[in-house]
């Protein structure tokens, strides 16, 4: 079924050359919202909107976000365009743009199993963390049906920390799932001193989607773009040949990691896409 919105997508490429993959909370959407924010995400739309046909550029946002999530930012922020593609709830949904608008990706919509299945291997895997001295809080943000099931982890000290992440990584292999963790961003509405972990499908995840847009497209990963603010966009930024960071980036992530914008969310973008496509 066709996404029904009242937002259209940019204008599709009719070849795809390359493409950019960009997180969206406090990436490319500035959740202050100044009005110099307003104007530089503007300055990127317009861009955005005449790069398809100029240079072949695809261009999606890649997030944690559930879809209804995106959409809601979207609309409240005045956003203009819907992007070609959408990879929401960190890579478990996957939308692009078809005839009738934004539809599910059916090659990626295949390849996942329930998210029944994955709830219950999720709480099983929280009950022998349990056991094991590793507290989780269950996050609220993920609809019944999603298949990513999110928790927070309160941080305590390093060396405490540095083992319970670790036991959480081996139960969630255990259980034949991927985690992703990363450091909270207060900035995007998260708790402070807090991870997100969140149990999703093997086969997932940023990087995963980067693999698969890419291939769809025949595009090299070593010229596409990746732009994040945040420790869960590491892995898409090493997935491409030109992975950026955007300047309001956290800590962890700066720390992880050695692209590093002067400029701050869609002027990085900007910055970045304009140099290199000339």
């Amino acid at each position: 079924m066709p996404l029904l919105t009242d937002l259209p997508t940019l204008p599709a490429p009719a070849t795809v050359r390359t493409v950019a993959f960009s997180d969206f909370d406090e990436t490319y959407l500035a959740h202050e919202n100044t009005p110099a924010q307003r104007h530089s995400r503007r300055t990127l739309e317009d861009y955005l909107a005449d790069a398809g046909e100029r240079h072949g550029l695809l261009f999606g946002w890649v997030t944690g976000s559930s879809l209804t999530s995106v959409l809601d930012k979207a609309r409240r922020h005045g956003l203009r365009f819907l992007p070609h593609f959408m990879a929401c709830s960190l890579g478990t949904e996957l939308y692009v743009t078809g005839d009738a608008g934004m539809v599910p990706e059916p090659g990626w919509s295949r390849r996942l199993p329930a998210g029944e299945h994955i709830k219950g291997l999720a709480q099983e895997a929280v009950r022998q963390l349990r056991i094991l001295d590793v507290p989780l809080v269950p996050q609220s943000c993920r609809a019944p049906d999603s298949r990513v099931v999110s928790y927070y982890y309160a941080t305590q000290d390093p060396e405490r920390d540095a083992r319970r992440l670790a036991l959480i990584r081996h139960t969630a292999d255990r259980f034949l799932l991927d985690v992703n963790l990363s450091r909270c961003n207060p900035a995007a509405g998260d708790p402070e001193d807090c991870y997100d972990v969140d149990f999703l499908p093997r086969g997932c995840g940023k990087r995963n989607i980067v693999e698969h847009i890419c291939r769809l497209h025949t595009v090299n990963t070593a010229h596409a773009f990746a732009f994040g603010d945040s420790g869960n966009d590491l892995e898409m930024l090493t997935s491409v040949g030109r992975g950026l960071l955007v300047g309001n980036c956290t800590d962890e992530a700066r720390s992880r990691y050695p692209r590093v914008s002067g400029s701050r969310h869609t002027d990085a973008i900007l910055f970045e896409l304009e140099g290199a496509l000339q």
